[in-house]
C-alpha cells in the first residue's frame, strides 16, 4: 500500500490487461481526508449536540420576555389611568374647596405627578426604579386628599346648611316696585323710609320661604295686615306682610322654597303686592343683598 505506484492486472478469456494503476500520492490524501473529517466531526459534535437544547433555551427566553413587556404595558397604562384619575379627583375637590371658599396652597393639579411622566414599559432596572417612585408620589398625593377629602365634605356640609338657611330665594315671582331705603310716601304725605321692598304680584300669588326657619309669628299686625316672620340662623330674619292667606303657624319649621301663604292686600296698603323685609340682629337690611336673581 505504500509503494510509489502498483499497477493491477486481470486475466479473462481475452488475456491479461491492466485495470488500475495505484500510486502512493492516493493513499496519502485519503487517509488526509479522513483525518480532517474526523477532527472536524470531533470538534463540532458539542455544538451540533446541544443544538436542540440551545433551541429549547431560546424559544423560552424570548416568551418570558414577551410576557414580562406584555406585564409592563398593563401596569404602566393601569398607572397612567389612575394618575389621570388621581388629577380628575383632585380639579374636582379644587372647585370644591373654591365653592366653600377653603382654596387650597398647593396649586391645582400640577401637585399629581403627571401621568405624561410615566416611564415607558420598565424592562430595566432603572425604568422599573422610576416606575416604584412614582407610585410612591401618587400613593402619598392620594392619601393627602384623602383627608382634605373629608375636611371638604365637612366645609360643603357646613356651607349646605348656611346656604339653605339665608334668606337668598325671592318669597313671589314678580317684579320690585318700591326699593328699600327712603322713598316718597305712597300715601301722598312726603317722604318715609321703606324697611323690605314690595313684589307686584297679582292677587293670591303663591308666597314661599326664603330660607330654612323657624316661624315665630303668624298673624295680623296694624300696617302690615295678615304677616308672617321666620327667625333663620345666623341672626337673620324673613318678613312677608299684606298677605291674603296664612298657611304655617308659630313655631313650624319651614323649609327654604316651602308655600307658607298666598299675596294679598290686606293691611295699608294701595293694591296687591307682597311686602318683603331682612331684619339682621333685629335691624332691616336691604333684602335685595340676599336676593339671589
Amino acid at each position: 500500500m505504500l509503494e510509489r505506484e502498483l499497477e493491477i492486472y486481470l486475466r479473462d478469456g481475452k488475456g491479461v490487461r491492466r485495470v488500475f494503476t495505484y500510486r502512493r500520492w492516493m493513499f496519502v490524501s485519503l487517509v488526509a481526508a479522513l483525518t480532517v473529517l474526523t477532527a472536524g466531526g470531533l470538534f463540532l459534535w458539542p455544538y451540533v449536540a446541544g443544538q436542540e437544547a440551545l433551541r429549547a433555551r431560546r424559544f423560552e427566553a424570548v416568551g418570558r420576555l414577551a410576557e414580562q413587556k406584555a406585564a409592563a404595558l398593563a401596569l404602566r397604562e393601569r398607572v397612567r389611568r389612575l394618575a389621570e384619575e388621581a388629577g380628575r379627583i383632585e380639579a374636582f375637590d379644587g372647585k370644591l374647596a373654591v365653592m366653600v371658599d377653603a382654596p387650597r396652597e398647593r396649586g391645582g393639579v400640577a401637585a399629581f405627578p403627571a401621568a405624561a411622566r410615566l416611564p415607558g414599559a420598565p424592562v430595566d432596572a432603572d425604568a422599573g426604579r422610576r416606575l416604584v417612585d412614582f407610585l410612591d408620589v401618587l400613593a402619598g398625593r392620594m392619601a393627602v386628599e384623602e383627608v382634605e377629602q373629608q375636611e371638604l365634605a365637612r366645609l360643603l356640609g357646613e356651607r349646605k346648611l348656611q346656604f339653605l338657611a339665608k334668606p337668598s330665594l325671592w318669597p313671589a315671582r314678580g317684579y320690585i316696585t318700591s326699593p328699600f331705603g327712603s322713598r316718597s310716601s305712597p300715601f301722598g304725605r312726603g317722604g318715609d323710609f321703606h324697611n323690605g321692598v314690595d313684589i307686584k304680584v297679582p292677587m293670591g300669588s303663591p308666597v314661599y320661604a326664603a330660607g330654612a326657619g323657624r316661624v315665630t309669628e303668624a298673624d295680623p299686625m296694624t300696617g302690615y295686615g295678615l304677616r308672617i316672620v321666620v327667625s333663620h340662623d345666623y341672626g337673620l330674619e324673613t318678613v312677608y306682610a299684606h298677605l291674603q292667606k296664612i298657611e304655617v303657624r308659630p313655631g313650624q319649621e319651614v323649609k327654604r322654597g316651602q308655600r307658607i301663604g298666598l299675596s294679598g292686600n290686606s293691611g295699608r296698603t294701595t293694591g296687591s303686592h307682597l311686602h318683603y323685609e331682612v331684619r339682621a340682629a333685629g335691624e332691616p337690611v336691604n333684602p335685595r343683598q340676599y336676593m339671589l336673581d
